[in-house]
């Protein structure tokens, strides 16, 4: 096991301490979402599945357009993985108001399917920062949020 003082240095902003940060993030990300992608996996589904089914979930009657500019992707690479869940009834289509906006929102298994997934990454988060304090997490946001570039925390900011 890593000694948590050897993460903890004084930040020089070195390269070395910056890998060191890079190394936290790729095995962090893929820690996170392992449980996640268990269930997915058995269902066909992937990491793509998984943020429509989220946001679509966080947004009631959410437009395609609005997932397209939260997820950043082409209405081609959105397509496949909807139509997917669309068929598989995860997601159901309803026409907006003026018969080219398509809304979104989940069914009552999309709902379940985006609780389950849902419950293991919060459990997860829950464990570790209940050993911290409210400065410590207040922290690990901020830098993780300052990471964004601007468009991105505009569209997080819109979210939340």
């Amino acid at each position: 096991m890593v000694d948590l003082n050897k993460l903890i240095t004084p930040l020089f902003l070195n390269e070395t301490e910056i890998r060191k940060i890079i190394e936290l993030m790729f095995f962090s990300y893929r820690d996170f979402t392992a449980g996640p992608d268990e269930v997915l996996e058995k269902m066909n589904f992937g990491r793509a599945h998984h943020r429509v089914i989220y946001f679509v979930g966080k947004r009631n009657n959410l437009t395609i357009k609005e997932l397209l500019s939260i997820l950043q992707i082409t209405k081609q690479s959105l397509s496949r993985v909807l139509n997917q869940l669309v068929k598989e009834k995860y997601i159901l289509l309803s026409i907006g108001k003026d018969k080219r906006t398509k809304k979104l929102s989940l069914s009552k298994k999309g709902i379940d399917l985006e609780k389950q997934l849902s419950d293991i990454q919060i459990s997860k988060i829950y464990n570790v920062i209940k050993n911290f304090d409210e400065v410590d997490i207040n922290g690990f946001k901020k830098i993780l949020f300052k990471m964004l570039d601007k468009k991105n925390q505009n569209v997080f900011n819109k979210i939340n």
